[in-house]
């Protein structure tokens, strides 16, 4: 029997790398205020300089087809560069459990809508029937990939009792792109409130770089600890 990681031990959803080729990844650069990166971006790291916002359709995982989004920012720690994944949302069950459990994406489930045509795409992320984050792309011409570096988490699995945590990590790994195809333009990212998910007292923008549209093929390899914290 192959060395089991994650639960159920006998019957496990996850094995290894997630793989998905033959995707789509629409992408909103932005700067984050100050205030946003110190609310955000937990300690020991330190901030960067750019936010992103993506949603993806990623295709032939383990998992089948799903529709995944994000929120990043851009961070460093020691030698180490990437990027700070502050919030995740998925339609898709085990993608978000293997991602929780393994790295330590803040992955939540979310319905997203997702709409082309010709060169507008407008995407919402949609939890408890309202829209939490809505981007708004038009596409003007060929656009090149920004190497992000790792991608960095906070992994935490509360205590049994409920005092503090058992597991409170800086974790990172490394994510394998191979870019298609790409395009990109102007873009616009607006956030929404519910009581699970109040984005909007959450991410503050100081101006919006740009959007950005790729065909990519991805891999999310397993990683490495980086820090252990302290309660």
């Amino acid at each position: 029997m192959k060395k089991q990681f994650t639960m159920p031990i006998h019957t496990p959803w996850f094995q290894g790398p997630l793989t998905y080729t033959d995707s789509e990844m629409i992408q909103i650069i932005f700067t984050p205020t100050k205030a946003c990166y110190e609310r955000l971006l937990p300690k020991p790291l330190n901030p960067g300089l750019l936010g992103g916002a993506y949603v993806a359709r990623f295709r032939n995982s383990v998992f089948g087809d799903f529709w995944e989004a994000a929120i990043v920012f851009q961070c460093t720690y020691g030698e180490h560069y990437g990027v700070f994944c502050t919030s995740m949302y998925t339609d898709n069950i085990p993608s978000l459990v293997a991602h929780r459990e393994i790295w330590g994406f803040p992955s939540k489930p979310a319905k997203i809508k997702y709409s082309r045509k010709d060169n507008r795409i407008k995407s919402q992320i949609i939890t408890d029937k309202i829209p939490i984050m809505k981007l708004d792309i038009r596409l003007e011409g060929p656009g090149e990939w920004i190497d992000t570096g790792d991608t960095i988490n906070l992994k935490v699995i509360p205590s049994v009792d409920g005092e503090g945590t058992d597991v409170k990590q800086i974790t990172r790994a490394k994510l394998d792109f191979v870019i298609h195809e790409g395009q990109a333009g102007d873009g616009k990212l607006t956030f929404g409130h519910t009581n699970d998910d109040p984005l909007d007292e959450l991410y503050e923008l100081e101006n919006v770089v740009a959007g950005t549209w790729f065909r990519v093929d991805l891999t999310t390899n397993l990683g490495s600890v980086l820090t252990e914290i302290e309660d």
